[in-house]
């Protein structure tokens, strides 16, 4: 008995020493924490996933997804859907993260976002625009900006790839991506003229983007 108290206390503190690392962004002392824990418990469901997505944080995509693969018995379900079609896409392996991503039963908010950069890679451009227009349509968070330079980034697709007349979507041009965006729909329509003004425009708001920012980081 006394010897299992130790060792829940160990598990314990190693816990927390994960915990500390992560929040510190040093996934990669993290990691070897984890290790620690699959030493003592190497089915430890939550472990293998915080190896995931310290390997994932780290950049070693590959290694990620062979954990995954090695213990489909314990990381079942959807409870790496994400992670999986995340190292595929950054594998360029875009088919088989399309897959992943269709065969999740359940579909959050990040896996649609990922399922939409999927749908932008593979050029099918009018599935892209509903997943953008869904998640802009459904979410309540910040990223509602993101969204839009990524569904107006799919219009000016659509413009120069596919010759498809810009849909007005309503989209403000309060940024330099949407700007940008916004003059790329126009030059595959051969509106040059006004074009060159939206990106004269998308400019300038760089620059005050930068001065800005600048600014910031010099307030002491």
């Amino acid at each position: 008995m006394a010897s299992g108290g130790g060792g829940g206390a160990s598990v314990a503190a190693l816990w927390s020493e994960v915990n500390r690392n992560g929040q510190n962004g040093d996934f990669t002392r993290a990691l070897k924490t984890v290790d620690k824990i699959l030493q003592i418990s190497k089915d430890d469901i939550t472990a293998l996933h915080c190896k995931v997505v310290c390997l994932i944080q780290n950049g070693n995509f590959k290694e990620a997804l062979s954990v995954i693969n090695s213990h489909t018995k314990v990381l079942t379900g959807d409870s790496v859907s994400f992670e999986k079609a995340y190292c595929e896409y950054r594998l360029n392996r875009i088919e088989n993260a399309l897959k992943t991503i269709e065969s999740a039963s359940h579909q959050t908010d990040k896996l649609k976002e990922l399922y939409g950069q999927v749908l932008y890679r593979l050029e099918r451009y009018d599935d892209c625009l509903a997943v953008y227009r869904d998640l802009i349509r459904n979410s309540q968070d910040d990223y509602e900006e993101e969204r839009k330079t990524n569904l107006s980034a799919v219009v000016a697709a659509q413009s120069n790839w596919e010759r498809v007349v810009p849909e007005n979507l309503g989209l403000q041009e309060g940024t330099y991506e949407l700007c940008y965006n916004t003059a790329c729909a126009l030059i595959g329509q051969g509106q040059l003229n006004e074009a060159l003004k939206i990106l004269r425009r998308a400019e300038g708001k760089k620059v005050l983007r930068i001065i800005y920012f600048n600014s910031c980081t010099t307030v002491q």
